[in-house]
């Protein structure tokens, strides 16, 4: 096989910025990720992976282990602060769409939890304000959170959890999202281009469409830094949706880009230099 006719694997089809704001999140969430369990997540090789990791450890974001990498610490200055690095503003934008979020919903209302680091923000806010919904989620750890509630009624459709991760997919979980009318759904993103929400994986894909399919209100929250360049899997049009939310660090191109194509966007503000939630 030529070097030209050589099959690319979806990762290695994503801009470097978007790899890197993918494994950041996977670090978000799990705290340490193998090598293995980064690649075969994001669909890109070892050797990606590797410069991937070795670009966010330079800029102090994560902190390499043997066989993987953990979030970073960043390191004191001379005063002995703690300077706040991308990575805690990542967090604090974060929570700022979360809690832009969680204004969006209303006592009574049956709500859809995508598996999303963004969106476990906006699950704490909703736990913490003793709405009483009905929620379903393919989460695990977004499920834990709304089950300290109790004002909400938890779903768990079911199905096998996906190595590495948190998120429960295939059956029993598919066909109750194929017989489901939820008012509100809230979803996470990995990546924005052309107006388009995508996906590195096939599976996270279908997994999105399942939901959109099976909701009223759909809203996407998506970190500013997903836009950009395009994904493997096309997953629906951002007019799809009834609101995108992102954070303040939207770049002036990409919002005009989502002015013109008459995306219906809600921006949420945040001090970049205040300290993560604990």
């Amino acid at each position: 096989m030529s070097r030209n006719s050589r099959r690319v694997s979806p990762g290695e089809k994503l801009l470097p910025t978007q790899r890197q704001s993918f494994i950041l999140d996977v670090l978000t969430e799990q705290g340490v990720a193998t090598l293995h369990q980064l690649s075969e997540r994001l669909g890109a090789s070892f050797s990606t992976v590797r410069r991937d990791l070795d670009e966010l450890e330079k800029r102090g974001l994560v902190a390499r282990t043997h066989g993987g990498a953990q979030l970073g610490a960043p390191p004191a200055t001379s005063a002995g602060r703690q300077p706040v690095t991308q990575s805690a503003e990542i967090q604090s934008a974060k929570e700022a769409i979360g809690r832009m979020a969680a204004t969006r919903i209303e006592d009574g209302q049956s709500v859809i939890f995508d598996s999303s680091t963004t969106v476990l923000e906006a699950a704490r806010v909703i736990a913490a304000s003793r709405l009483r919904i009905t929620a379903v989620t393919n989460n695990i750890q977004i499920a834990a959170v709304l089950a300290e509630s109790e004002t909400v009624r938890l779903i768990v459709p079911g199905g096998s959890r996906r190595p590495g991760t948190f998120v429960l997919s295939g059956e029993p979980g598919d066909s109750f999202f194929g017989r489901l009318h939820a008012d509100v759904a809230l979803l996470g993103a990995q990546s924005a281009s052309n107006g388009r929400l995508t996906d590195s994986r096939v599976e996270g894909a279908s997994a999105k469409r399942l939901i959109l399919a099976a909701v009223r209100t759909p809203i996407l929250l998506i970190d500013s830094w997903k836009f950009g360049g395009p994904g493997f899997c096309d997953v629906a049009a951002l007019t799809d949706f009834a609101e995108v939310m992102t954070d303040s660090g939207l770049q002036e191109e990409a919002r005009r880009d989502l002015e013109r194509r008459t995306v219906n966007v809600r921006i949420a503000d945040f001090n970049p230099g205040a300290a993560p939630r604990s």
